[in-house]
């Protein structure tokens, strides 16, 4: 009875669970020559696990995607419940010419069940543009040695569309907007900005005369080893626009705005330069070259100067790069001073590798010796040296001796570590009567113990904390003046890391990041003997951005200053 009232609810409240169909999404009445036209076929709830096919088809190439979208779902309507699974299969049907042609009804069978479509004629055209894009990758012509940097530049082709029918065209940034892919190196360099787009008229592979929008972008980068240098490929996508249509926006005052409403994927990739990297020459290398390439400062301070045989020294040494252009620290590496006799003679030098910190052009490292002997008077000078490509020749830069103080160290006798031996004459001591009060006489012993508060005395207790307060608020104030001054230059820094890479931008996000850069400049340095300068190179800015002067020095001044108040 239980089994007989179950089955009269499940056909009374839920649905037949085997309903099945099959329905089919047929392209677009119109279509492009080599411009894929998806066909869909979606089975709902089937039993069987076929899939299904699409015969050949007059005019096209048919392929089925290979992965399937499946669904399941489940709704209840006024206490009916419905289940519902799907099964959804793409075919690609890719025009080969031009021409009307007739997809005809298709048949599709499943669970011992046809099904068929509507036959339906469909219009294909050549496309309104071949889309053309091409991607050119350029960079330094001749060799570089490891530790210079290689610039290199990305420029992408886009040819430009007018939609005929809407008689539109997009402009530079929209076509830019519709790119994609790996850009590798050239990644960071587009999220920094570093990108400039233009118009320029060519030509199209088939030779066809037409504009072209180019996006390029500029990246700089550093070898790390020594050979053909190596950078991922560069692979640019683009769904390239066939046909716009107006879409009308919402409400009185919604106007109307462009979409794409159709598109095909293109590609193009872009082949690196041949650019090998090599190692400064062996012939007159100094033994303690570290690799650096380029022109260096070599400075050099010693702490303390004051020391016994043995005792550590710190050596700071501070190497500032003089070469024009950007730079990258990263790879540099302190001189191997273990390998510099006239040290090593004197000292202990340890042949650690040492890791340096960086602070814009300035990489310090630090290094401990030891003196060997009291005799040792100076810390001798010692050299730091690069390679110069341009002159071909090694280059030393000398730092001045160091005079310094090495004091022996004392020895210590068998006797100063057990102590003096010899017997003390003992010393005779007198018992006195009467305990401790014994040692006093005399009235005094009842005099008053109380304390008078006089002048002297009161200023005597008070004086102390006073001095302690006085001491405090000094302390207090070099502080605070200390913790401006280290702000003050962390603004300086700022503005002088902007300064820099305003040299790589153009136009008027240049002149806008120069001059935000001098405003900060001149709030830190207001009152000094260079707001006139940074006044003067504002100056400039204003008449690159209001007045339209061409100044192309401005940059590269506004670094020189930047620089010196460094």
């Amino acid at each position: 009875m239980y089994l007989v009232r179950s089955i009269i609810f499940i056909l009374l409240f839920a649905t037949h669970a085997f309903s099945q169909q099959v329905s089919i999404q047929m392209p677009k009445p119109n279509g492009y020559v080599g411009v894929p036209m998806e066909l869909v076929v979606v089975y709902e709830n089937t039993q069987s696990s076929a899939k299904p096919t699409v015969p050949e088809i007059e005019g096209f190439s048919v392929e089925r995607l290979p992965n399937e979208q499946t669904s399941q779902h489940t709704t209840i309507i006024n206490g009916k419940m419905t289940q519902t699974s799907t099964r959804a299969f793409t075919f690609l049907l890719t025009p080969k010419e031009e021409g009307v042609f007739t997809i005809p009804a298709l048949t599709f069978r499943i669970d011992g069940k046809g099904f068929q479509s509507t036959p339906r004629i469909i219009t294909i055209k050549q496309p309104p543009t071949g889309g053309a894009l091409k991607v050119k990758i350029s960079g330094t012509n001749s060799d570089v040695y490891l530790g210079q940097p290689i610039d290199l530049t990305l420029k992408v082709f886009i040819e430009q569309f007018t939609d005929p029918s809407l008689r539109v065209t997009l402009n530079a940034r929209d076509m830019v907007s519709f790119l994609r892919g790996d850009l590798g190196i050239f990644k960071d360099a587009l999220d920094e900005g570093n990108i400039q787009l233009q118009e320029v008229q060519g030509k199209t592979d088939e030779g066809i005369s037409t504009t072209f929008y180019v996006l390029t972008i500029r990246a700089t980068t550093w070898p790390e080893t020594s050979g053909p240098f190596k950078m991922d490929p560069v692979s640019v996508l683009m769904n390239y626009p066939l046909s716009l249509a107006k879409d009308r926006g919402l409400g009185f005052f919604g106007g109307e705005s462009l979409k794409v409403t159709q598109s095909h994927l293109i590609t193009a990739h872009g082949e690196m330069p041949t650019i090998e990297v090599i190692s400064p020459p062996l012939e007159d290398q100094p033994s303690w070259f570290s690799d650096a390439v380029g022109n260096y400062d070599f400075r050099l301070v010693a702490d303390p100067t004051h020391v016994k045989v043995g005792e550590p020294i710190t050596l700071t040494m501070r190497i500032t790069d003089r070469t024009m252009g950007p730079i990258n620290l990263d790879f540099l590496s302190a001189p191997h001073l273990d390998r510099v006799s006239a040290l090593t003679e004197h000292f202990r030098v340890p042949d650690t590798p040492l890791g340096g910190i960086t602070e814009g052009r300035t990489k310090t490292f630090t290094q401990s010796i030891r003196p060997r002997s009291e005799e040792v008077k100076e810390i001798p000078p010692l050299p730091m040296s690069s390679y110069d490509p341009l002159k071909g020749t090694y280059q030393t830069v000398w730092t001045k001796p160091i005079p310094i103080t090495v004091d022996a160290v004392a020895t210590v006798s068998a006797s100063d570590l057990i102590g003096d031996t010899s017997v003390a004459t003992p010393t005779t001591l007198t018992e006195v009567e009467g305990g401790i009060l014994a040692n006093y006489t005399g009235k005094d012993i009842l005099t008053s113990q109380r304390v008078s508060f006089t002048p002297l005395l009161i200023t005597a207790i008070a004086a102390p904390p006073c001095i302690f307060a006085s001491i405090l608020s000094l302390i207090m104030y070099r502080k605070h003046a200390k913790k401006s001054l280290l702000t003050n230059k962390g603004r300086v820094n700022h503005a002088t890391s902007s300064i820099r890479r305003a040299i790589k931008l153009h136009g008027e996000q240049q002149v806008q990041t120069l001059s935000s850069a001098l405003r900060e400049l001149q709030e830190v340095k207001s009152g000094s003997n260079v707001a006139t300068d940074i006044d003067a190179l504002l100056s400039r800015c204003e008449a690159m951005q209001f007045g339209g002067f061409e100044d192309e020095t401005l940059a590269k001044d506004a670094e020189t200053l930047a620089e010196a108040i460094r």
